[in-house]
């Protein structure tokens, strides 16, 4: 009897189904217990014949399809119990999904190789490693990652240049976003310094491109903007010409997000239509990434409505996807837009979320921010000492990870509730706008800067030194009015 004639009496009997006829015949089992029935009558050895036979045939089928079926090859291999295949096919699954921004999926395939190789794949272990910390690093397991790419790391002096250091800069990336520094963290700095030797010694752009980028957005996101930007804008034309999608999308709306704290609206409006372009196909995370990142441009410019509306709506998505540095990034954006507005009630609760989440996905610069804004909040709704130890919380994190656009920003959160409690503090409220101020102006956050300004301002005029006070209000004026700001008074 041929394999249609068994097939058809199977289908005829109830047990599979048709599930397509184009572009090739395929069967389901009915019901997945049936097909576990089934699965469990054969001995052990017989199923990996099978499986090790499937492989093999789709394989002999498909040539030109391995990359699109990796995932089913490294399962049947896998299940055949060829490790060293398997292995080889969660790579390639890891990076197909990578390359379609399924960044979930993919930190599977890689952490699943990473489990199966042994200790003499070298190389193996090490690009498993390092496409788990780029397919992951949004999500909570950043200590997971890092050991891993430690474990990974020894003994590799011998593997591709290129692949060890990239191993070395994503060590350092991870280790930067939970809060280290090179002057503090003997680990993190020869993680910086490995990585630059061997990037150096190989005299590749190539090499070095992605690993600075994602070290000039560190430095950005605690308070380098120029410095960050400049590092990123080098490496972003290398990276998106030589690189990855992924890491493509994820520089621009770094680079976006650095260009809108400098005030720089115009390119941080270009580098987001390039991200856009990058991630427009890509899965929900990517494309969510892209909507956080536009929220954090109107937050900048000013369009606080807009801003509120487009990270409330990225927060609901964020936490439908389980993607928690989102929600954290969504948290800070909201935040901020709802302390602007002078809204405690609806920035409460979202907050307090982010806070709590920002330590699961230790996301240190993002933290500052958020016991900043909460501490705002608090007090102007009556907690003043649970506002005291947010912005205390706030200051000693900004201090530990050298964050100066945290710290300027919890000195002006600070300020606005001294000037607005129901009996105003303007004397600490003009200190602490003073304070923010002279970070700003350091870190060249001139949107943040115009606002201080306007701010102090009235403290000034609440003290009755009105001299100084429409001085400032002139700087805050010229500076809003240059940068086109919508939330001045003058807009």
């Amino acid at each position: 009897m041929s394999a249609r004639a068994d097939l058809g009496n199977l289908e005829a009997s109830g047990l599979i189904q048709i599930a397509t006829i184009e572009p090739e015949l395929e069967y389901l089992f009915r019901h997945a217990l049936i097909q576990e029935a089934a699965y469990a009558t054969l001995l052990k050895q017989d199923r990996r014949t099978l499986h090790q036979a499937a492989a093999e045939t789709i394989l002999a089928l498909h040539p030109d399809r391995e990359a699109e079926l990796a995932s089913v090859l490294a399962m049947h291999f896998e299940l055949a119990g060829d490790s060293g295949r398997a292995v080889h096919y969660l790579l390639l699954a890891g990076d197909h999904a990578l390359e379609r921004f399924a960044s979930k999926e993919a930190a599977r395939f890689f952490k699943r190789a990473s489990e199966l190789s042994d200790p003499s794949q070298v190389e193996i272990r090490l690009s498993a490693a390092i496409g788990a910390a780029k397919a992951g690093w949004g999500y909570p397991d950043r200590d997971a990652d890092i050991a891993r790419l430690e474990a990974a790391i020894v003994g590799a002096e011998k593997v591709d240049q290129r692949l060890l250091s990239e191993a070395w800069f994503w060590i350092a990336f991870l280790r930067g976003q939970r809060g280290e520094r090179p002057e503090s963290s003997p680990a993190l700095k020869n993680a910086l310094d490995r990585g630059e030797e061997i990037a150096e010694s190989l005299n590749d752009p190539r090499a070095s491109a992605l690993p600075k980028a994602l070290l000039g957005a560190y430095s950005a996101f605690t308070g380098q903007l120029w410095q960050g930007a400049r590092a990123m804008q080098d490496a972003l034309d290398v990276v998106e010409t030589h690189g990855d999608p992924v890491s493509t999308a994820m520089i621009s709306n770094f680079l976006t997000i650095t260009y809108a704290r400098l005030g720089e609206f115009e390119k941080a409006d270009e580098i987001l239509e390039r991200g856009r372009r990058v991630a427009g196909s890509s899965d929900a995370i990517s494309r969510l990434d892209v909507e956080i990142t536009t929220a954090a441009v109107q937050l900048e410019r000013g369009e606080l409505d807009n801003a509120v509306k487009s990270s409330l709506a990225c927060l609901g998505r964020a936490e439908d996807l389980g993607a928690y540095a989102c929600v954290v990034a969504a948290t800070t954006m909201f935040g901020a837009a709802s302390v602007r507005k002078d809204d405690p009630v609806a920035a409460k609760a979202p907050l307090e979320r982010g806070r709590d989440l920002s330590l699961v996905t230790n996301m240190a610069p993002m933290r500052t921010l958020i016991h900043g804004f909460l501490g705002n909040v608090k007090a102007q709704l009556g907690d003043l000492p649970g506002g005291i130890a947010d912005w205390d919380t706030a200051l000693a994190s900004a201090g530990e990870t050298g964050d100066r656009f945290g710290e300027a920003h919890t000195f002006w959160a600070r300020a606005r509730a001294y000037a607005r409690g129901t009996e105003p503090e303007w004397e600490a409220a003009l200190q602490d706008f003073d304070r923010a101020i002279a970070l700003f102006e350091a870190i060249g956050a001139k949107p943040s800067l115009a606002r201080a300004l306007h701010d102090r301002a009235t403290a000034l005029n609440a003290l009755g030194r009105l001299d100084a006070a429409a001085e400032s209000d002139q700087r805050a004026t010229e500076l809003g009015t240059q940068l086109g700001l919508r939330d001045m008074p003058f807009a």
